[in-house]
């Protein structure tokens, strides 16, 4: 597995996330997102959000325009970094702190899986802060460095690169996720960057048979590109919306073996800032991943409700997934404004 090409992700984010376009403003990027040209944002927020994050009262209608200051605040920020600020400011992913995952998306050479030894010191970093994974299975050195190198990957070549989400970048950020590590009981060879063959479930729900996988995955990327454009054009694009309905879509889905969680919230932190310029860490600590899996679980039990619904007859299923998302969005801008200013 080679390292990571890209010279310096953290400081090719950080000149996207300058030339993006100032949502609320109406004014639009010098590469416009989707060929078109972005008016100025106008979204429905009881239809894309709830009021309650589990227990707790959540309002949309004053987070929101919050989120959308503290992007254009940003971007204003990062215009305005001198020569020097510019090559000392940190990375413009929060939990690049992380001293693997920060040699990572500078671009540095990073010891591939096969060659790190489990007793270096570095195998003990708190691996629950990696882009907020939540999974009690990422403990060690070697699987930070491949879920950073996913990261990267995912991110460079959809706000770097100006890619649009494509089941083939899906797949080879998988297949480096998952690279040289096993499955409960499938060697990794067999579905590293393969979609599942086999049938899944979470306790007593199953997920979708594994034959019509590829078909479910080809709609799903079909549908975010056209419900993007068609957003865009009317001038409700709404980035944290779309990205929690596409998260909430492919873990229903759940089309690999192993490592849907980890995608799932790769793809959520790469749609992000391509769509807004916005970042999200979820997961960093026991009570936000009781929270996050709770949230889920609630989405995919409205799934088994209202599934065989028409499309127009379905309720909203991951509008509390999008008040969580909005939440840490917001949070996690607060805390990156704060370390580029200090």
């Amino acid at each position: 597995m080679s390292s990571l090409t890209n010279p310096s992700l953290a400081k090719s984010l950080r000149q996207y996330m300058q030339s993006t376009f100032r949502i609320g403003h109406g004014t639009v990027s010098p590469r416009s997102l989707y060929g078109i040209q972005v008016p100025e944002l106008k979204v429905a927020l009881n239809e894309a959000y709830h009021y309650k994050i589990g227990a707790n009262e959540f309002d949309p209608d004053v987070v929101f325009p919050e989120v959308l200051t503290l992007s254009n605040q940003l971007s204003t920020i990062l215009q305005q970094l001198t020569p020097a600020q510019e090559t000392n400011a940190p990375g413009a992913i929060p939990t690049a702190h992380l001293a693997l995952c920060t040699a990572i998306f500078l671009g540095k050479a990073v010891e591939g899986p096969e060659e790190i030894e489990e007793t270096k010191e570095e195998f003990q970093l708190p691996y629950h802060k990696l882009l907020g994974d939540i999974s009690p299975a990422l403990r060690s050195y070697r699987e930070i460095a491949q879920h950073a190198r996913a990261a990267s990957y995912i991110i460079v070549q959809l706000c770097i690169h100006d890619e649009d989400l494509s089941e083939e970048i899906i797949l080879q950020a998988h297949r480096i996720l998952t690279y040289k590590f096993d499955a409960e009981t499938t060697p990794w060879e067999e579905y590293s960057g393969v979609y599942r063959t086999d049938e899944v479930s979470a306790g007593l729900r199953p997920f979708p048979h594994h034959s019509i996988v590829p078909f479910k995955m080809k709609g799903m990327v079909r549908d975010l590109h056209s419900n993007v454009k068609e957003a865009i054009a009317k001038g409700t694009l709404d980035p944290v919306s779309i990205a929690s309905k596409y998260t909430h879509v492919f873990v229903n889905i759940h089309p690999f073996i192993d490592g849907n969680g980890r995608m799932c919230r790769l793809i959520l932190n790469s749609m992000l800032p391509k769509l807004g310029s916005f970042l999200a860490c979820i997961g960093g600590t026991e009570e936000e991943r009781i929270v996050y899996m709770e949230i889920a679980s609630n989405g995919g039990a409205l799934e088994d409700l209202y599934g065989d619904l028409d499309e127009d007859e379905k309720p909203v299923m991951y509008k509390e997934l999008g008040s969580l998302v909005l939440e840490y969005v917001k949070e996690s801008m607060q805390n990156l404004v704060t370390t580029v200013l200090s």
